[in-house]
């Protein structure tokens, strides 16, 4: 994922950092791709978002938030397609396993 994707004109600078951290998360392959790592950097990143709202005022406060919403939106969606793709990596091995079984 580019981190492009996940700043925007409001983002403050500490956001952009975990951003940072987030995209190279979600840019490493299957192999190096971590889970835990990318539910600690969520975790964060709604943190910082959430204490930059706190900080904010009026029509800043509103363009920030719309325009979390939609980074938001955005995550939850590949968070969905992580989700799927583990659900069927699940079913593949237990299957395989049941095969095997099969054959002692």
């Amino acid at each position: 994922m580019k981190n492009a994707i996940l700043n925007h004109t409001e983002t403050p600078l500490f956001l952009q950092a975990v951003n940072a951290e987030l995209a190279a998360c979600l840019s490493s392959n299957n192999e190096e791709f971590s889970t835990e790592r990318f539910r600690h950097l969520s975790q964060i990143r709604h943190k910082v978002v959430v204490r930059a709202l706190n900080r904010m005022e009026g029509n800043k406060k509103t363009q920030f938030a719309k325009k979390e919403f939609e980074i938001n939106q955005k995550l939850e969606e590949l968070a969905q397609g992580l989700l799927e793709s583990a659900k069927k990596e699940a079913v593949q091995f237990s299957r395989g396993r049941a095969a095997v079984k099969k054959y002692k």
